[in-house]
């Protein structure tokens, strides 16, 4: 089955906000049996959310819409549908839609504003979906051969709203034959090394298909097949376990896994706590790791200890030491991770110091120069990173690889190649050092 998607709002049209809903909305359709041929994003202009309606449901069976279903004068997603399956006649007000809506605000013990009854309207021949989580009810209808439905915007209303909508009527449709994807996360080894371990399995004629692509540090192999349900489900995670296997040990989740989210997970799978001493990510590392559900159960704290003063006070770093290397050096490091776990009694302590930029770098140390320290059972160690880019990407591929080398050291390898990660200091440093 062809499928469309059309996304709806001035704010994605614009590039404000990134459409989260257009990719996973692909993603699920493809899993059941669906190949999206066409995707659009139009503002809050009825005529083009019209016309668009109009082109993409001439290209597919099945049309998703997300995004304009709200109750203020921009929302004009349910009004451009009737226009295109109604001719524009009067809207009727839906009783289970109403009735939804008044137990809504009911529930939280707040009048419902008049402008909101707008969102029990429906063009007459078509029908209100209902949503659980929230007060815009989504809508389905039919334009000639091709099925529409128009989901609200928020994702935590659009997905379920999916689920019980949209997955049914593609398995009706759509039968046994699906085309799942899988996709398989790493971090730590640059994109075209973890591609030659692939080898043929990247043939453009292979079953399963697979293809690397890189993003924010991130190399992610994605796997793609179709055929029987049971048959492509079973050749998929085969394909993803064999990639797990190859790029072994620098995966470290599938799809929507994040590396925090790994990190959280081994640590309570072993039982272990950890705790971190910040000067350049100013709590990056803290913030991604408890943005994790479940998080307090492993994160013990940290430590944000951007001046020297706050390195002595907070974790207890040498006054000598930083008098002697400087903040932003291999000692420093070791003893911010050492004093993080030692204050919090954590079973890890992580100690990040460097220079993010845009300014501050010399010679011996330039932009992007990180230390990161690991303290845990089997001792302390420091690594020097030369990270490349902007300020924002050096703290973020700093958070990043801090993760990782814990996660490394859990598994007992904490000495593994890291990308960005560097032995020696600049010739420079060295220069300054042989000549002390």
């Amino acid at each position: 089955m062809n499928a469309t998607t059309l996304s709806i709002g001035d704010e994605l049209a614009l590039g404000q906000i990134d459409d989260t809903n257009a990719r996973w909305i692909t993603e699920r359709l493809a899993a059941e049996g669906a190949f999206r041929v066409e995707h659009r994003t139009v503002p809050d202009d009825r005529k083009r959310i019209v016309q668009a309606i109009r082109d993409l449901a001439e290209l597919s069976e099945l049309l998703v819409i997300t995004g304009g279903l709200g109750p203020t004068l921009d929302d004009l997603t349910r009004d451009a549908l009737n226009d295109c399956c109604a001719g524009g006649a009067a809207m009727v007000e839906d009783s289970l839609a109403r009735e939804t809506l008044d137990r809504w605000f009911r529930g939280r013990g707040r009048a419902m504003p008049p402008s909101n009854l707008v969102q029990a309207q429906r063009p007459v021949n078509a029908r209100c979906l209902d949503n659980p989580h929230g007060t815009a009810p989504g809508l389905s209808a039919d334009l000639e051969r091709t099925k529409v439905f128009c989901l609200p915007g928020p994702p935590r209303e659009m997905r379920p709203m999916f689920e019980a909508n949209v997955v049914p009527f593609l398995r009706e449709r759509c039968g046994d034959v699906v085309m799942p994807t899988l996709s398989v996360h790493s971090y730590g080894m640059g994109e075209s090394v973890l591609a030659e371990r692939l080898g043929e399995r990247m043939s453009r004629d292979a079953d399963p298909m697979v293809g690397t692509n890189a993003s924010n540090a991130i190399v992610t192999a994605r796997i793609r097949t179709s055929g029987p349900r049971l048959e492509a489900m079973a050749r998929i995670e085969a394909m993803a376990s064999e990639v797990e296997r190859l790029w072994r040990p620098y995966a470290f989740g599938r799809d929507g896994t994040t590396l925090a989210m790994a990190t959280i997970a081994d640590l309570k799978a072993r039982q272990e706590s950890v705790a971190v001493a910040e000067s350049c990510t100013g709590g990056l590392i803290g913030a991604l790791l408890t943005d994790v559900a479940g998080a307090s159960d492993v994160v013990l704290g940290g430590y944000i200890v951007y001046s020297n003063d706050m390195k002595v006070r907070a974790v207890g770093v040498d006054r000598s030491i930083l008098a002697a290397h400087g903040a932003v050096s291999e000692p420093v490091a070791r003893q911010l991770a050492a004093g993080a776990r030692e204050r919090t009694r954590a079973t890890w302590g992580i100690g990040v110091t460097g220079i993010a930029g845009p300014s501050g770098g010399t010679p011996t140390k330039p932009v992007g120069t990180v230390f990161i320290g690991i303290a845990g059972p089997m001792g302390e160690r420091v690594r020097r990173f030369r990270f490349p880019g902007e300020r924002e990407v050096v703290r973020d591929r700093t958070a990043k690889a801090a993760m990782q080398w814990l996660r490394l050291a859990m598994m007992g390898e904490p000495d593994t190649d890291l990308i960005w990660a560097h032995a020696e200091a600049p010739a420079a440093e060295r220069e300054n050092r042989d000549h002390a």
